[in-house]
């Protein structure tokens, strides 16, 4: 369950009270809530302390008595650990402690198998890993990302037999393996073909709009096609998913939108692979959108 408001007591009041409704529903149905896997998080600015203690209630199996649900920071929902600052850093770190193990396996293997075999151990291990609820993690910090980073370029290096400091971009490029930011970006891109041509869940696809639905006036953002981008004043709503979205799809040319889904994805690795070739560095995803115009064509 997801409530949101800004009075914290109001807050916990509305979700004790759809708590009751929810242990009502259960016990009708003969079924009860397993309370050692129930807990909640609050979701909250990371500047803005908590007022008091919120306590939310549950009726356990006794139904005589309430059992309290214990508050988190962080906690598991299908396989990405969601904070209560949105940060992303718990999930990060998890992802990194996996992706650890795995550079380790290729360290060992490189000396027994060829290239391509350690190049298969990377895409059906490491970038699982990578790619997994991407589209929604994708834009935590540079601070966070960076430990994958370095974990790819540790992983590239052993694949490759080179030195501790060997420049990484080359690697990257000659290994068809693109960077954490890149993969990002890629994602990004699937994701809002999808949306687009409408094959999307539609949880998802509501939270976009197209621009000449809002307004009916000709501005350079309502070019046919483009997805409006709402105003934001802070810069973890400037980098959500759907604002960063839309920002991607609306810096995509007609031509490459109206391709075919498999010939789409090809296009927008090439351009993401030339950008790598050119820049020589890990472009970050903001530099991502002003420098796509100049390799788009």
């Amino acid at each position: 369950m997801l409530f949101a408001d800004n009075n914290l007591r109001s807050l916990e009041a509305t979700v004790n009270n759809e708590l009751k409704n929810v242990c009502d529903w259960l016990t009708a149905n003969k079924l009860t809530l397993n309370t050692k896997k129930s807990y909640f998080v609050i979701f909250r600015p990371r500047e803005k302390n908590l007022e008091y203690e919120v306590n939310l209630n549950v009726i356990g199996n006794n139904t005589d008595t309430l059992t309290s649900l214990e508050c988190k920071e962080y906690v598991k929902y299908l396989g990405v650990l969601i904070d209560s600052h949105l940060s992303w850093k718990f999930h990060i770190d998890y992802v990194a402690f996996k992706l650890s193990k795995i550079v380790g396996i290729i360290a060992r293997l490189r000396y027994f198998v060829p290239f391509n075999t350690l190049l298969s151990i990377y895409q059906s291990l490491m970038l699982l890993y990578l790619t997994f609820g991407l589209s929604a993690w994708g834009q935590a910090a540079q601070l966070h990302l960076n430990k994958l980073l370095l974990l790819q370029k540790r992983a590239i290096r052993f694949m490759n037999f080179s030195k501790p400091r060997t420049h990484t971009v080359p690697l990257f490029i000659s290994s068809k393996i693109l960077p954490i930011n890149m993969l990002y970006l890629e994602t990004m891109s699937t994701l809002m073909y999808d949306i687009s041509n409408n094959s999307a869940p539609q949880n998802i696809s509501r939270l976009f709009r197209k621009s000449n639905l809002i307004h009916p006036y000709k501005t350079r953002s309502s070019f046919p096609g483009n997805f409006y981008i709402q105003p934001s004043r802070v810069n973890q709503q400037h980098n959500s998913t759907t604002r960063f979205g839309a920002r991607v799809w609306n810096c995509l040319p007609p031509q490459v939108r109206q391709l075919p889904k498999k010939q789409f994805k090809k296009r927008v690795r090439e351009i993401l692979f030339a950008i790598l070739h050119a820049e020589d560095t890990y472009v970050e995803a903001p530099t991502f959108l002003l420098e796509m115009a100049k390799y788009v064509n």
